[in-house]
């Protein structure tokens, strides 16, 4: 016959030395696995700056050179830093104003901005940079250099542009006036 009481001495859970042996043990797998997903984040974070930093140079320097290549006239100021361009004639623009382009931080983020100014507006065209510089080398070649800079991580971009230039007389060469209306 079996006995109704219940053996007290039997093994019904963990002991107290197990479960803390059990929390070390996930403990040090959750530091692990914290550590490696900020180091992640640390490292994704980095790039992207990077990437922010390059991106605004590249697009300031390719704006900056179509400008420069398409000018009349080209002037760089040292002082001020800033850079003026009068460009061509053109159908959609036939009377041409001059703009310059500037660093500046006008909408006080902390964050400076290469900013263009065509009739008196201020247009935002690249944020981040911290500097640049335009030389011209000889007459109609200018060295452009630009810097930006996003939480530590720099870039720089420097190219030579050389200004295309339009000559408005064809006195010396009377045929190619003549060619040159006859598709208009």
């Amino acid at each position: 016959m079996r006995s109704n009481r219940v053996d007290y001495n039997s093994e019904r859970g963990l002991t107290l030395l197990e479960v803390l042996f059990a929390l070390l043990i996930s403990g040090i797998f959750m530091v692990i696995a914290l550590r490696l997903i900020s180091d992640q984040w640390r490292g994704s974070r980095t790039l992207k700056n990077h990437l922010e930093a390059h991106y605004s140079v590249m697009t300031a320097g390719q704006t900056i050179s179509t400008e420069i290549r398409s000018a009349q006239t080209v002037e760089w100021v040292q002082d001020t830093k800033k850079l003026f361009i009068l460009p061509l004639p053109a159908d959609a623009n036939p009377v041409p104003t001059l703009d310059f382009y500037y660093i500046n931080d006008l909408d006080y983020d902390g964050i400076k901005d290469l900013y263009w100014v065509h009739l008196g507006a201020k247009e935002p065209l690249a944020s981040y940079i911290t500097g640049w510089e335009c030389v011209e080398v000889e007459p109609g070649l200018w060295n452009v250099f630009l810097e930006a800079s996003v939480e530590g991580q720099k870039a720089s971009w420097r190219s030579a542009i050389r200004q295309r230039r339009v000559k408005l007389s064809y006195t010396d060469r009377p045929g190619m006036l003549a060619f040159l209306c006859s598709f208009y």
